[in-house]
């Protein structure tokens, strides 16, 4: 892992949040807002951590699972993403396969072009909003 500061990290987080404030969302601007909440909670947990820079050692506590990082830095539970998403099913080999989907891994479903559902893109738009503007009360 790259070293980062947390002024970097900052400004990824103000940079991403106002990339993904468009009218219309699609998979990329979803992206760049999960991104944005993703930068800012590091962002706060260096803060709470009096640590100037993310590394190895930091990022390995808080990867892409924003749920964790909320759960470490003692949000409350009305912040999480939501815990029973998935996309529909794939046809393989011998049948269909499950493609169930976590906060650790939403990133990937709006990089490779995926549909969520159980859950709509909107709630969980709603929801990266929500972490973000509490992000911006703790930086």
């Amino acid at each position: 892992m790259i070293p980062f500061t947390r002024r970097e990290l900052t400004n990824a987080w103000r940079n991403a949040q106002a990339a993904s404030k468009v009218e219309k969302r699609t998979n990329p601007h979803r992206l760049l807002l999960f991104y944005a909440a993703e930068c800012g909670l590091k962002a706060v947990y260096l803060k709470q951590q009096n640590c100037e820079i993310l590394d190895d050692l930091v990022g390995k506590q808080v990867q892409h699972d924003l749920n964790r990082v909320l759960t470490i830095l003692r949000v409350g539970a009305e912040y999480f993403l939501p815990t029973q998403m998935s996309l529909s099913q794939i046809a393989v080999k011998g049948g269909q396969q499950q493609r169930p989907c976590q906060a650790g891994t939403l990133n990937q479903v709006w990089r490779y072009g995926g549909v969520l559902i159980g859950v709509t893109d909107t709630q969980v738009e709603k929801q990266l909003e929500k972490i973000n503007e509490w992000i911006g009360k703790e930086i």
